[in-house]
């Protein structure tokens, strides 16, 4: 008879909920396995600070400077490639038991019922759990605080004429449209010098429900920011006044998508069984010496 994943049981002495950087980054230091119900890389435009220090990974802290119309910024190398990275060698190690079978968890006394899309259970029996994230868990007790709920909206435009320029960023520090982001467009193949767009804004939730601060109103300041950066169209032609100068069509931008990621998270108090972590990266690497193990070697 050929087993499912109905009749696994796990026992493991500590078990990880998430799969965050930070739930990675402690599962690699600590040699412990995780599940998760949604996977959480970092975000595209997610970077390290140009001072982290990555050779602990294997990794080169790369960092490039941003090009704006103000002031420069300099920022170090993608997180996703580190998480990517330790998703990688902690899959390989065994550490990541369900992958991405897992529909929801219970959380029980001392046992997680893992549930999968295709309604079958794995349990997992465990001494000790650390938990990064709630999203599709339950059996919690009550969250001790509730987060505002405030989020970070990404708005991604196609930009149809005003596609090259020099810039990389453009910022405002305002709710809607705090920053344009130019990144080099997915919709031309190979190396190019084509770029997109996408804004990115905090909005609070009445904020999301406003017409006031919709994709269309993201796209009305996208523009005008653009062309109070000196961003223009293409070519049109020269001047007929003057030959030695060109015109230029209208900056024109399309709405594409807008992407919402709530911020912040509900915190809970920890018990003997059950430990939440709220941990930034650095201080999870300063509390948790790395444990040898197949992981870490493999590395």
């Amino acid at each position: 008879m050929h087993s499912t994943i109905r009749d696994i049981s796990f026992n493991y002495e500590k078990i990880v909920i998430g799969s965050s950087l930070n739930a990675l980054h402690y599962s690699f230091l600590n040699n412990v396995p995780f599940v998760y119900v949604n996977i959480e890389p970092p975000h595209r435009f997610d970077h390290f600070g140009p001072e982290q220090d990555l050779s602990f990974f294997g990794l080169e802290n790369n960092s490039h400077t941003l090009v704006s119309p103000t002031s420069n910024k300099v920022i170090g190398s993608n997180k996703d490639i580190l998480w990517e990275k330790l998703y990688f060698y902690l899959t390989l190690a065994g550490l990541n038991p369900v992958a991405d079978k897992a529909s929801s968890i219970k959380v029980g006394d001392k046992e997680l019922k893992v549930f999968t899309h295709k309604a079958r259970m794995a349990k997992i029996n465990f001494e000790e759990l650390i938990i990064f994230t709630d999203d599709g868990v339950s059996g919690l007790p009550t969250p001790a605080q509730l987060p505002e709920k405030k989020y970070k909206v990404y708005d991604w435009f196609d930009v149809r004429s005003g596609m090259k320029h020099e810039y990389d960023y453009i910022e405002d520090n305002t709710d809607l449209v705090s920053e344009i982001l130019f990144y080099p467009t997915d919709r031309v193949d190979g190396n190019q010098v084509y770029k997109d767009a996408v804004s990115i804004s905090y909005l609070t939730e009445k904020q999301l429900g406003s017409f006031d601060y919709s994709d269309i109103n993201a796209r009305f300041k996208t523009l005008k920011m653009m062309k109070g950066a000196g961003i223009r169209g293409a070519r049109n032609g020269r001047d007929m006044l003057n030959k030695s100068r060109y015109k230029y069509y209208a900056v024109r931008i399309e709405n594409s998508i807008r992407e919402i990621q709530p911020l912040g998270k509900s915190l809970y108090d920890s018990t003997d069984t059950i430990k939440f972590n709220v941990d930034a990266f650095d201080d999870i690497i300063n509390k948790n010496p790395l444990v040898e193990s197949y992981v870490s070697r493999i590395f």
